[in-house]
């Protein structure tokens, strides 16, 4: 039997047994002489990419790379594209439509309201507006520092943290257990709303 209803009931089981072995029950753990065998913020930060990779694995878009889209008449870019500022706003189609972010924004969104409103709470960045969109802005930024750049996630401690971000004051006191608990209850509501 396949169909709609099955194909979202693999993805569920499948999105549920990887976020347990991977997040819920997994630890990243260390085999040096003289160490702790499990340190906090290795295993937090490996804990915090499976579950934006699990979110945005539950995305129904299709990736399509810049290339892909630049030349796909379906979205209608018109060549030459002649100057940097034609580029930038093509980009930025291409983001809005094909970005990360956009993905971690929806999930988020299928928080009831109080429940998005206790998670914005929990980030303060002086000088930007409280809201899912500049959360899930920031979260997904931290992900990108350590694919790219290797960067540890620091802020996911279990007290509140304070550092700097291009010269903006930022407060966390959002957990990697309280990022959990989101990502649970971001999970049920989104398979809750693929049956609608």
């Amino acid at each position: 039997m396949t169909g709609p209803l099955t194909d979202q009931k693999s993805l569920f089981l499948r999105t549920a047994s990887f976020y347990l072995f991977m997040v819920k029950r997994g630890d990243w753990l260390v085999d040096v002489p003289d160490s702790n065998n499990r340190i906090d913020y290795f295993t937090n930060t490996f804990k915090y990419i499976a579950i934006f990779s699990l979110i945005e694995s539950l995305s129904e878009e299709k990736f399509i790379d810049f290339y892909q889209f630049i030349v796909s008449k379906k979205y209608g870019i018109q060549f030459p594209i002649s100057d940097k500022i034609k580029l930038d706003e093509v980009y930025r189609k291409y983001k809005e439509k094909f970005g990360s972010i956009k993905r971690c924004i929806s999930f988020f969104k299928t928080l009831p309201p109080d429940r998005q409103h206790d998670l914005v709470s929990r980030l303060e960045i002086r000088g930007t507006e409280a809201s899912i969109e500049n959360l899930a802005k920031y979260l997904y930024e931290l992900r990108s520092k350590f694919v790219h750049e290797a960067e540890l996630v620091l802020h996911m401690s279990y007290g509140t943290t304070v550092s700097c971000k291009k010269k903006k004051l930022v407060i966390c006191r959002l957990s990697i257990k309280d990022t959990m608990y989101f990502f649970e209850e971001g999970l049920i509501e989104h398979f809750r709303n693929c049956r609608t």
